[in-house]
């Protein structure tokens, strides 16, 4: 019996490097993967992102998340921020660019008045709706765990599909408050006016130099503002697609 017992215990400490050989040999051939799974997720950050002219930000395939492993879950931090950079954008600009394209004559500025204001006073919200995201994906970002190879990279297409869309889409939504306000204001001079002034189609005939020196006074403050927030605005659609 005492002779069994012993035979039990040789066989297990016989067998226990083997098991930790192969329990080592296990190990080591999930690491192996990393480093491809680094390697394509570089070169696809550096090919689909960075050495476009205009920014893509490409939706990854079933065989592209398994070359890149858990890198995939560093490159979701891109793709969310710009789905929902695009939620806010459908919900916001793109409405009120509607509105604006839609006032082709002064009496439909002056009928749309009230809606303008509306979008006026919601606008003032939305920047920080933007910076919001942009703290989230920061947050994410800082956290990433990254070797300097994949970090450079990496940090460079941030920079140019989160960081940049961001400050430009802040610009846009600080102008824009100002813009639909002097479009509002330049309304409420032209009813203000009653019958002082004439209105044919897009002109105005206002009846003393005064009326019209006011008018243009709002205008000098508009016109500069609105190409400003146009030139924005076109920067940001095509960087935030």
């Amino acid at each position: 019996m005492q002779y069994a017992i012993k035979t039990s215990h040789f066989n297990r400490a016989f067998l226990m490097p083997f098991l930790l050989l192969a329990l080592v040999f296990a190990i080591s051939g999930c690491g192996d993967k990393e480093p491809a799974q680094r390697k394509a997720f570089m070169d696809f950050l550096q090919s689909r992102i960075l050495d476009k002219q205009v920014l893509a930000v490409p939706q990854l395939t079933e065989e592209e998340k398994k070359q890149f492993g858990d890198y995939s879950k560093d490159y979701a931090i891109i793709t969310g921020f710009h789905h929902q950079m695009n939620i806010e954008l459908d919900s916001s600009l793109v409405p009120v660019f509607a509105g604006m394209n839609s006032v082709n004559s002064v009496n439909a500025l002056v009928e749309q008045r009230d809606d303008l204001k509306k979008m006026a006073d919601s606008s003032l919200n939305w920047k920080q709706k933007i910076i919001t995201l942009k703290t989230q994906a920061d947050t994410q970002h800082n956290a990433l765990k990254q070797p300097d190879d994949l970090k450079k990279v990496y940090d460079q297409a941030y920079e140019k599909t989160i960081v940049k869309p961001s400050a430009i889409t802040e610009q846009v939504f600080d102008l824009l408050p100002q813009v639909l306000n002097l479009i509002v204001a330049k309304a409420d001079f032209i009813k203000s006016q009653g019958k002082d002034v004439t209105i044919t189609g897009n002109r105005l005939q206002f009846s003393t130099q005064k009326q019209l020196d006011k008018y243009n006074a709002i205008q000098q403050q508009l016109v500069p503002l609105n190409a400003q927030l146009m030139q924005l605005s076109r920067q940001m659609q095509q960087m935030v697609r």
